[in-house]
């Protein structure tokens, strides 16, 4: 019994373009983000906890980007068009490459503020050196 609805499958380049799109995502997991956070996390442990690093906002995006590159990964999938399957894979990879850099950047912008708040004490430390000697 076939309904009478015939149902279309899915030409080979959306398969290819779900497929390449959810091992690079995985890649860039794997590769990028994981030894990010890596870094970041081993940067905090050297100092003793001095680097303020923005952990939530950090999962937040971390959180956001994921959803948004398997929303993109499953627009893909079901997509029936081969070149807009392939658009919404690479949109997927390009999500996961912001969620996986991110953390450097919010640290690095953390660490920035921290350092310019550092300048005005040690700059005032300098003077009352200067005017005891």
């Amino acid at each position: 019994m076939r309904s009478s609805r015939s149902r279309r499958s899915r030409p080979r380049a959306v398969w290819a373009a779900v497929i390449t799109g959810l091992v690079v995502c995985l890649l860039i997991v794997v590769g990028v983000m994981l030894p990010v956070l890596g870094l970041i996390a081993g940067a905090d442990a050297t100092t003793v906890g001095v680097l303020d690093v923005p952990v939530g906002a950090i999962a937040v995006s971390i959180l956001i980007c994921s959803v948004v590159a398997l929303g993109f990964l499953w627009s893909a999938f079901v997509s029936r068009n081969g070149a807009l399957s392939w658009v919404a894979a690479v949109a997927a990879v390009v999500a996961t490459l912001i969620g996986s850099v991110w953390p450097l950047v919010a640290t690095g912008m953390s660490s920035v503020g921290q350092v310019q708040d550092l300048i005005p004490f040690i700059q005032d430390l300098i003077g009352r050196v200067v005017a005891l000697g």
